[in-house]
């Protein structure tokens, strides 16, 4: 099977196919991801919350990403793998980014890595270039974060401005892709409509060019959400009712060899 390259995924957007990503952290969830025809894999410092079980995103560090990052390319047969730059090395400068995005690709092997320049574009632009010198795509956010005073959907004449002259340098300045988050779906539709590489989002509405979708949340795959009500997907309970009954029996000293 052919990996897909970035120039495949502007075929795609030329030919109004929609690209479908996944936020994955290690082998197992990318196997499933390719099973399912996914596009794009990316390794999300959002691991340093789901996997290692930090407090806060930015303690992801490099280090803690590079065997995951290592996971995910082993697991890939077709899809993009793109890994986000930490919060730290982006906090310390366009030095500290190019020298993280060297050690994904030479470490992991991945092909892309997302920079999340959302509100601060001016300050942090150069980090674009810093990981496109290194031989890595560049995949830049943009827009407005989930969480903080700046949180959720944006528009208006003002927002809709901003965000076309951010975006509009990002594919002047050569990156592959962007990642548009919490805007309206009309900046959406003028933002994609007017830019020839894609423009995704993981609250991105039918009008972008594709979505990005965090497995642990899209699956219920957390403790936290374990008997949840709301409809959605609530893998965790599954998995807790699988593993309850397991170590019941075998309290019980009644479990078959076949579990």
């Amino acid at each position: 099977m052919a990996m897909l390259t970035v120039e495949n995924l502007h075929e795609m957007k030329r030919n109004g196919q929609k690209i479908a990503a996944a936020v994955v952290y290690e082998f197992q969830m990318t196997k499933i991801c390719e099973m399912a025809g996914v596009d794009v894999l990316s390794v999300g410092d959002s691991l340093g919350r789901n996997m290692l079980g930090h407090d806060h995103v930015d303690e992801c560090t490099v280090d803690d990403m590079i065997p995951f990052a290592r996971a995910v390319v082993r697991g890939r047969e077709r899809a993009i793998v793109s890994v986000d730059m930490p919060t730290v090395p982006s906090a310390a400068g366009v030095e500290a980014v190019a020298a993280a995005a060297k050690r994904f690709k030479e470490e992991a092997g991945v092909d892309m890595c997302k920079i999340d320049i959302r509100t601060h574009e001016e300050e942090l632009f150069d980090e674009v270039y810093a990981v496109q010198e290194v031989g890595l795509h560049a995949y830049p956010q943009i827009g407005f974060p989930t969480q903080g005073a700046a949180r959720g959907i944006q528009g208006g004449a003002e927002v809709h401005e901003y965000v076309q002259k951010w975006a509009h340098k990002i594919e002047e300045a050569g990156a592959a892709m962007i990642d548009l988050t919490n805007v309206t779906p009309d900046i959406y539709a003028d933002v994609c409509s007017s830019l020839r590489i894609p423009v995704i989002g993981g609250q991105a509405p039918p009008e972008a060019d594709g979505k990005i979708q965090v497995m642990v949340s899209g699956t219920g795959y957390s403790y936290a959400t374990i008997g949840r009500d709301d409809g959605r997907p609530d893998g965790a309970k599954f998995m807790y009712d699988v593993m309850k009954s397991i170590i019941d029996s075998i309290h019980a000293g009644n479990w078959t060899t076949r579990q």
